[in-house]
């Protein structure tokens, strides 16, 4: 991966440690931007090594949950309206060589993707893993639909570079709960210094903060029983829809079904039309949903009015891996929980817009040809495809698990010099 050259004018940062003994050659004398970031620390993580390597880093704050997770050094604070941002950018970017940031939500971060091609600096999409959940996504101009990976199996040549070596994740559901929440709490608590800021998401920030907290408790507590495998495939042959987050860009912009209900319109009326008869419909939620939408009550009313209620049923949880094992086929809104499916060697059905389907990873079908005959994916196809994506796109870590922050932060940044392979080296 190519990055721009650095600006002659741009200095190494006053206040950067000197270079180590393990210095990252490549990133001496660049200026980066962060535009968003995961919630939380990471930020943080990820400039300390940068600076300690001879980089200027500095953060866009947008609200006051953005001046939590950041503080106030090198805080690059924008309080005009929404639609001041776009004529803003070209004049701030041009005092960088690279700006980050995370996702596509948001106008904020969409109009740095539709410039990029139009600004001096590079642009780094950073994004969760394309294989969660040891790996988190780096791209340059955009991810997912906007990925510039091949959309064909001829992309994907043999042989396929060998995976490389991961540490495992570690736990990062509660991590990630609570720093969502408190960003949430204090974005809207401090909204009187940020009066002018322009949310990203459909869906109020402390709805989503309580939501989130509430739906990981009653996680805790639920039984096991209601998602074990075993008792879903005791019931009969079963189809698996996963659902996105609600909100999420890959809904927004690159799908026809810009919500979970409108997906789950699609896919029980035609579930009810043509799927077999003895075949059965699970619907399993997202696992970072903010559980403000009642998705029991949407299947169970969709599963009434088309005359399926006593073959459709809705899970909070479970283990994704046995699900695709026994399951006779996926269907999906552009989740990335496909590639989990195909790897697995279930057949898998997209509806929308993803960088993943194509013909021999996912079934080109209509859907009601998919619930009668599901074409399995070609598996060496998906061992190249894999490979190939790691090494192009992914770094080991984890954005929430302190454990790992400074590793997955160190891998990044030597990915941003262009030691994509060294990037993914323990």
């Amino acid at each position: 991966m190519s990055v721009a050259s650095p600006s002659p004018s741009a200095g190494a940062d006053p206040d950067a440690s000197d270079a180590p003994s393990d210095a990252i050659p490549g990133l001496a004398g660049r200026r980066f931007l962060i535009i968003s970031a995961p919630f939380g620390s990471y930020s943080r993580k990820l400039a300390a090594v940068l600076r300690a390597n001879g980089a200027v880093v500095r953060r866009m704050i947008f609200n006051a949950g953005d001046l939590l997770d950041w503080g106030g050094r090198d805080a690059v604070k924008f309080r005009r309206g929404g639609e001041a941002w776009p004529h803003a950018l070209p004049g701030l970017a041009e005092r960088y060589t690279d700006l980050v940031l995370f996702g596509e939500a948001g106008i904020y971060n969409q109009t740095v993707i539709e410039q990029a091609n139009r600004l001096k600096a590079s642009v780094w999409v950073i994004e969760n893993g394309y294989f969660r959940p040891h790996w988190v996504t780096m791209e340059r101009n955009g991810v997912n639909a906007r990925s510039t990976l091949p959309r064909s199996a001829e992309g994907y040549p043999a042989p396929a570079p060998r995976e490389p070596p991961f540490q495992p994740a570690g736990t990062i559901l509660p991590h990630h709960v609570w720093n969502l929440a408190r960003y949430h709490t204090v974005q809207v608590a401090g909204s009187v210094l940020y009066p002018r800021y322009v949310r990203p998401y459909t869906r109020h920030a402390i709805a989503q903060a309580a939501g989130h907290a509430w739906r990981y408790l009653k996680l805790r507590i639920a039984s096991p029983r209601d998602t074990d495998t075993g008792v879903i495939a005791g019931r009969g042959p079963f189809f698996i829809a996963c659902l996105q987050r609600e909100g999420d860009t890959t809904l927004l912009r690159y799908s026809d079904y810009a919500t979970n209900t409108a997906f789950l319109e699609r896919v029980v009326e035609d579930f009810a039309r043509t799927a077999p008869a003895e075949a059965r419909l699970v619907v399993k939620n997202h696992p970072l949903d903010p559980g403000l939408v009642n998705y029991s009550a949407v299947v169970r009313r969709l599963g009434r009015r088309h005359g399926v209620e006593g073959r459709i049923d809705f899970i909070d949880g479970g283990n994704l891996a046995e699900l695709c094992r026994a399951s006779r086929g996926m269907i999906v809104n552009n989740s990335t929980a496909a590639l989990s499916a195909v790897g697995f060697g279930t057949p898998v059905k997209v509806l929308g817009e993803a960088f993943f389907d194509f013909e021999g990873l996912t079934d080109q079908k209509p859907l009601s040809d998919f619930w009668r005959s599901p074409a399995p994916p070609d598996h060496d196809l998906y061992i190249r495809f894999r490979e190939h994506v790691l090494h192009r796109t992914q770094i080991n870590g984890s954005y929430h698990n302190p454990a790992m922050q400074e590793a997955t932060a160190r891998r990044m940044a030597m990915a941003f010099a262009g030691g994509w392979d060294r990037a993914q080296v323990q």
